[in-house]
């Protein structure tokens, strides 16, 4: 946390009702209930030049509206499902059955994703600010955060807020506000990073026809690791909302901190590393692939699991596995642990 006269000379960019720093899901929903619920002014902060986080920059499908199995029922709703009529309206989605246990997930285009936040946000009235990055929190005197550090390409500034909403995912402002948590790794091993590629021209008829998913999944269980420098022989390819589109979950990068630089900087370059070897199997073993080329890597390396604050209380694994019920729950989610 940076000297308290070091901040009193930064210019104050913003003083808000509510500051939301990080604009994936969680934050894009934080602002948008701030702004519905009759906050006067919300500033959503985002450090890449769109909203969405991991949807927009890393992932294709959403999880958590259907219950798991194979009889799924439509569980979650209220602001996520206007952003999913928004993508219905603009042909943007397709409903893919249950998948590794979660339910059936709602695929969709994640470009276009992009223009829905937009548009949903601006709609709300929320003011979005894109390319700021948080580097220091601001606490006052009492112990309370009342404002953060953005670095911008005008440099560095001060937001403040009568409320502040940390969804940066790496609990960011936390850290910088000397607030308490845990990393994970630290106790035990923590989540594998994921670098996440699309592939074009996939033909999926061909595909079908040798046998789809099961025959995927019997190939890349045989995979000949002297040939394939893959990272395990396992993964998820599945038909995108573009045609002749496939989206992956394949790579694993493990031993990560993602909040040390190094570290993460190392981390990007084995994921791209690890997607062209995928690409290379898939074009060589899985029928309907053989054409098929990387069309675009994940903007960011996906990671799981970075700080883990201590709040007032933690979910436990029986709470989900029993359907518990809180008096100030603010989400539902439908998918397993």
């Amino acid at each position: 946390m940076i000297d308290g006269l070091v901040h009193s000379r930064l210019p104050v960019w913003a003083s808000v009702d509510v500051l939301v720093l990080g604009a994936g899901s969680a934050g894009c929903c934080a602002a948008l209930a701030a702004a519905k619920g009759g906050a006067r002014r919300v500033l959503l902060v985002e450090r890449y030049g769109f909203a969405g986080g991991a949807s927009t920059g890393v992932l294709d499908t959403f999880y958590g509206f259907f219950t798991p199995g194979d009889s799924p029922r439509k569980v979650a709703g209220g602001l996520s499902d206007g952003v999913v009529d928004e993508l219905d309206a603009a042909g943007a989605i397709r409903l893919r059955g249950n998948t590794y246990g979660a339910g059936t997930g709602v695929t969709y285009n994640p470009e276009r994703l992009k223009v829905v936040w937009d548009r949903v946000l601006a709609a709300a009235g929320v003011e979005v600010l894109l390319h700021a990055f948080v580097v220091d929190a601001e606490v006052d005197g009492r112990g309370r955060i009342v404002g953060a550090v953005l670095a911008t390409k005008a440099g560095l500034v001060r937001a403040m807020g009568r409320r502040i909403i940390d969804a940066t995912g790496d609990a960011d402002l936390c850290h910088h506000a000397g607030v308490a948590y845990e990393k994970a790794g630290e106790i035990e091993p923590a989540q594998t990073l994921t670098t996440t590629f699309r592939l074009s021209n996939v033909d999926f008829v061909a595909f079908e026809s040798a046998g789809g998913k099961a025959m995927l999944s019997e190939r890349m269980a045989k995979a000949d690791l002297s040939v394939y420098g893959l990272p395990r022989r396992k993964g998820s390819f599945h038909a995108m909302a573009i045609p002749g589109c496939a989206s992956t979950v394949a790579a694993r990068v493990a031993d990560v901190d993602a909040t040390d630089p190094r570290s993460l900087s190392a981390a990007e370059a084995e994921g791209r590393r690890q997607a062209y070897e995928y690409e290379r199997f898939v074009r060589a073993e899985i029928p309907g692939y053989g054409e098929s080329r990387i069309c675009g890597l994940s903007v960011w390396i996906g990671v799981r699991e970075t700080r883990r604050v201590y709040g007032e209380y933690r979910l436990t694994r029986a709470d989900a596995l029993g359907s518990r019920r809180f008096g100030d729950e603010v989400l539902l989610c439908g998918a397993p642990i």
